[in-house]
């Protein structure tokens, strides 16, 4: 059954089709089938709760609550709209009833608060009291109330680092009781972040114990490839992983080709266009719907195209304030589609939507399914569509749309022992309560603690205000032309979407950076009436500090990453096409990190090296993801034709792809071990790409620093093919 305003019509690719706009290019369709959950019945502990609430559970549910009766830590790698809350809800609400407290820990303050009003719902029926959010948005009085009467508390990792833990007196009385700790959207947690969370969690854990507790872990992903293991890599706790797929509707997969704009259809219309006109035509046409993208810019700019005062952007860097009331626009109807970045790809309520679309790739099949599922969580057919970008990982789906349906999700990756985050974190448990030897998780940390009677102390009076637990450096606040606050950047960002001269985009509009004032961290901005965006151009270099043999002449070791923002270019709107390009004097921003390299053999003639590797690099950056669960964003390479420093493994043209953050959080550990399928997948993308001379299906690249140039695909594809002859043979990803 498709929606009101579509009645009339078979299915959404029929609609679509009589369009002039998108007629012909639907290159692949699929109906995936409604899988409904079954209700079963249930005796357990909980029965309860869930007979007050008028509840029963699901097949899946009654499983994971037996599991939880028995003590076991639980992880639900359940496809969305599963029903993994009440699996927690129930639990956590009978231990208020008991006088015990839960810790319900979201990786947004969004969630949390879309989970609260859930809660409060369920609790009423229950006459449950005690029910309070603890979180930065939290006023005063009500964290006094939570402290002395909460039994249940919901936060986030970054309050828990910040408001609870070093305060853990004044928790004393809810911590010796705590009986759950809930764990929500437990794939968020990967990479920084995930590192971040899982040293916040031993530090609660220890004090936990420290007061008497043994909290039991409840946790909750979507579908990954290594749920307990990931589950188990964050808290050190054993778990018991249970996995279920439903689907509560019809949801219609489509492929949408952008527009050939030659007779070969080499080129194409900018995806960004063609997310506008399908956002104008949904809402137009009445349906609701959320468009992904994979980057701020890009959200900002396809509702700037859209024209449609029923279409808005929505993404972090927004105030809380405009993101409620976004989220309220899109659930009333005032607002028909939201032009979202990840940041509503987690589970927050915005209502029943019929239609999600995807523009390009977001960087894992995790990813993809939980955007995909944010429509069709009612009874009504939804619409999927997936629009291929001008990018290596599009490219490879495009001709392979199939493996959308056939891949398995990938792992997600955390690393506790990270040799700068650890470090850190450790200061702070040894501010919290000092550590005992076998609690100094990481050896670097060793040399700055401070050891006395077998005990370590840290010598830092604040450490906890050394760490961030999101981005990279120092916050800037964002401020309007009347000094109001518009959003937030860390100081990566600052310096590349918002230096001096910079176009920002902002809820659709544009303004023009008036000047940044590093000491109080703000960036002023004033209306902007340019007819083009900004992009910046970034020289980078690495210095390897050691190395460490991988097979396959693959080498992974420490490396310092230097990096400066030097110029940045005028581009048109619509077109992209540069005006020109202006130089910068930005400050250095240099981290430690992990890197791995490797030498493509001597083959071509000299003067095509540089293009090669170059190309070669973008090429196996841009299919990464398909081996490790990556955001783009979170990899960096660069090219030596030959490198200055002398290297452990050599000398010689060399190609380096970096953890994007400090210290490294192991993604680049991961996908030296899955080389040689790695350089036969980029093997493949450069022969199958009809280009002659490299275009962003292959080797272009919108995060290159130096803006794409020289680059050769025809030396790239030389030195693929010639690397894969001293390979294993494996079969294809």
């Amino acid at each position: 059954m498709l929606p009101e305003a579509l009645r009339g019509w078979e299915s959404y690719r029929d609609w679509l089709e009589a369009n002039p706009e998108f007629r012909g290019r639907i290159v692949f369709a699929r109906l995936l089938p409604r899988i409904p959950p079954k209700t079963v019945p249930y005796q357990g502990v909980f029965a309860g709760v869930l007979e007050a609430l008028g509840l029963k559970p699901f097949a899946h549910q009654r499983e994971a609550l037996l599991l939880v009766e028995e003590g076991k830590n639980v992880v639900m790698a359940y496809s969305t709209a599963a029903g993994k809350s009440l699996v927690f809800q129930a639990p956590v609400l009978k231990a208020a009833l008991e006088g015990e407290t839960s810790l319900l820990l979201f990786p947004t303050k969004a969630l949390a608060h879309d989970q609260l009003r859930r809660l409060k719902a369920m609790a009423e029926a229950l006459g449950v009291k005690g029910i309070y959010p603890y979180d930065g948005d939290t006023r005063g009085e009500v964290r006094r109330k939570a402290k002395q009467e909460g039994l249940i508390l919901l936060s986030n990792p970054d309050m828990l680092h910040f408001g609870l833990l070093p305060r853990h007196g004044e928790f004393a009385s809810f911590l010796s009781r705590l009986r759950y700790l809930v764990l929500d959207e437990l794939h968020a947690y990967r990479g920084v972040f995930g590192t971040h969370v899982a040293l916040v969690l031993f530090r609660l854990l220890r004090l936990a114990r420290h007061y008497g507790a043994n909290p039991q872990v409840i946790a909750a992903s979507a579908t990954i490839g290594n749920a307990k293991e990931h589950a188990e890599g964050l808290t050190g706790l054993p778990f018991v992983e249970l996995r279920e797929e439903v689907a509560r509707s019809e949801r219609e997969l489509l492929v949408l080709l952008p527009k050939p704009l030659d007779a070969k259809g080499e080129r194409r219309r900018s995806p960004l266009l063609e997310a506008a006109y399908l956002a104008r035509t949904w809402a137009e046409g009445g349906i609701r719907g959320l468009i992904f993208t994979n980057a701020r810019k890009s959200a900002e700019l396809i509702a700037r195209y859209a024209t449609h005062p029923g279409v808005r952007p929505y993404r972090a860097g927004y105030t809380a304030k405009e993101r409620r009331r976004l989220e309220e626009a899109l659930k009333s109807g005032e607002v028909r589609v939201l032009i979202s970045t990840s940041a509503l790809e987690l589970g927050v309520d915005i209502g029943e939507l019929d239609a999600v679309a995807l523009v390009g790739y977001p960087g894992s099949v995790s990813a993809f399914w939980q955007r995909a599922g944010r429509a069709g969580r009612g009874r009504r057919r939804a619409l999927v569509v997936y629009i291929p970008r001008e990018d290596p990982l599009d490219e490879y789906f495009l001709h392979r749309p199939e493996l959308l349906l056939k891949t398995p999700p990938e792992a997600a990756v955390a690393d506790p022992k990270n040799p700068v985050l650890c470090p850190l974190h450790l200061h702070a448990a040894a501010w919290e309560k000092p550590l005992s030897r076998e609690e100094v998780l990481c050896p670097e940390a060793l040399a700055e603690l401070k050891e006395k009677d077998g005990r370590y102390y840290t010598p830092k009076r604040r450490p906890h205000r050394d760490l961030s637990l999101r981005g990279l450096g120092a916050t800037f606040t964002l401020r309007g032309p009347e000094g109001e606050v518009l959003g937030y950047l860390d100081e990566r960002q600052a310096y590349w979407e918002a230096h001096p001269g910079a176009v920002y985009l902002h809820g659709g509009e544009s303004y023009l950076v008036r000047n940044i004032d590093h000491g109080k961290r703000e960036i002023w901005l004033l209306p902007a009436l340019e007819d083009y965006y900004t992009e910046p151009r970034v020289e980078t270099d690495l210095e390897v500090l050691s190395g460490e043999a991988m097979g396959h002449g693959v080498w992974v070791g420490k490396v310092v990453l230097r990096e400066r923002v030097v110029a940045y270019a005028k581009k048109r709107f619509f077109t992209g096409s540069v005006l020109e390009e202006i130089p910068l004097d930005l400050p250095e921003i240099s981290f430690p990190t992990e890197a791995l390299w490797f030498h493509p053999p001597l083959v071509v003639p000299p003067h095509q090296i540089p293009g090669g590797i170059h190309a070669l690099e973008h090429a196996m950056i841009g299919l990464l993801p398909l081996f490790v669960l990556a955001e783009r964003q979170d990899i960096g390479g660069l090219s030596y034709p030959f490198y200055p420093r002398p290297l452990p493994s050599g000398s010689g043209p060399t190609i380096f792809i970096y953890d994007g953050y400090p210290g490294g959080v192991g993604y680049v550990r991961q996908a030296a071990r899955r080389f040689p399928e790695w350089v036969r997948s980029a093997l493949e993308l450069l022969k199958g790409c009809p280009c002659e001379e490299g275009c962003p299906r292959c080797v272009l690249s919108p995060k290159c620093g130096n803006g794409n140039q020289y680059l050769d695909k025809g030396a790239a594809l030389i030195l693929a093919a010639n690397l894969t002859l001293s390979l294993p043979q494996r079969t294809l990803h």
